[in-house]
């Protein structure tokens, strides 16, 4: 699922998702031309999925006001920060697509919020 193969310049395109690690994928590719006969190849090959790292938490603390994290981990997947004030109810406070790692991030909201807990999800 996901993959993709450009009609115009033959390049295959695919990000797989988190769900899709840990597998290896057998995949074939046919190209034909438009003669007179039509003449096509086949090439067979494989795609080792690894699964990604789990995100590392570094270094937490305050920044002025604000609390800041550190986040380490594999570069491939998005990143995704819930927070929740009663370890029930997490809510996405920050996310981003393929960050450079690692990366510090700061809540907007930790001035207004007495207490709150983290946790990094990856995705898709």
């Amino acid at each position: 699922d996901g993959a993709a193969l450009d009609p115009g310049s033959g390049q295959f395109h695919w990000r797989p998702a988190i769900a899709q690690g840990g597998a290896t994928y057998d995949l074939a590719v046919v190209a034909a031309d438009n003669g007179s006969p039509s003449l096509s190849a086949t090439q067979h090959f494989s795609i080792t999925v690894l699964r990604p790292a789990r995100p590392a938490l570094q270094g937490g603390g305050f920044t002025g006001n604000r609390f800041a994290l550190g986040v380490a981990g594999d570069a491939g997947p998005d990143y995704l920060i819930l927070a929740s004030s009663n370890l029930t109810d997490w809510a996405a406070v920050f996310a981003t697509n393929s960050p450079a790692l690692p990366f510090w991030w700061a809540d907007p909201e930790s001035e207004a919020i007495p207490r709150r807990f983290y946790r990094v999800l990856l995705g898709p």
